[in-house]
């Protein structure tokens, strides 16, 4: 068994809103990444009464919300489609409400996580004495799969 290097993990996008079909869409890397995160939450709803047994706290589940993070260092060629992607998430497009919509597709050795995304944050940092950054936030905007490879 074998340990997964981070590095190795691949963060892919498709502009496009959550309604689209995941057969139709054009994926690109996004290049150059340093650090990558992936978080599931449930939100749950308290569901004890007067008769719970034990005296124990009992809950549900409600809603599930898929978190992406990550970072990188900026660079200027096409290939790693770093303009096309902050471009797209920091305008404002025609039909606004698909504002800021993305697909992510994020694959390591044994598993792909795809689904659609809202990007709730691009941020760039430029010292004057190193390399320039950027960074994303983002929160699912629809059911977010896993597919075991």
């Amino acid at each position: 068994m074998g340990a997964l290097a981070g590095r190795d993990t691949m963060v892919e996008f498709a502009i496009a809103p959550e309604t689209a079909l995941v057969g139709s869409l054009v994926w690109k890397t996004l290049g150059m990444m340093r650090s990558k995160s992936l978080s599931d939450k449930w939100e749950t709803f308290d569901t004890t009464a007067d008769d719970s047994p034990d005296f124990t706290k009992t809950s549900q589940v409600s809603f599930k919300m898929v978190s992406f993070s990550g970072d990188g260092v900026t660079y200027t060629e096409d290939s790693y489609n770093q303009d096309e992607f902050s471009s797209a998430v920091c305008s404002i497009p025609l039909i606004k409400a698909n504002a800021a919509k993305v697909w992510l597709r994020i694959s390591k050795a044994n598993k792909v996580r795809t689904g659609p995304f809202i990007v709730t944050e691009w941020s760039e940092e430029d010292p004057y004495d190193g390399a320039c950054t950027w960074s994303i936030s983002a929160e699912s905007n629809g059911a977010v799969t896993v597919t075991l490879i």
